[in-house]
């Protein structure tokens, strides 16, 4: 373990999402489909916005 060393900057396991309305709307940037909002709840680690057709997740950033 001599060669143990840490990160400058801790990992978050949690990003600070900006997270919308729970009545928002937007469109998969991939498939065009529409967008759910996930729940913003303490214990989930994804990102804010699902596409049940892609299964992939995005931020407010990606989809804008």
């Amino acid at each position: 373990m001599k060669d143990h060393s840490t990160y400058e900057t801790p990992i978050k396991f949690q990003p600070d999402y900006e997270w919308p309305a729970s009545d928002a709307e937007a469109d998969c940037p991939r498939c065009g489909n529409p967008l759910m909002v996930n729940e913003n709840r303490p214990d989930y680690m994804g990102k804010p916005w699902w596409c049940g057709d892609c299964r992939w997740q995005f931020t407010n950033d990606e989809i804008s």
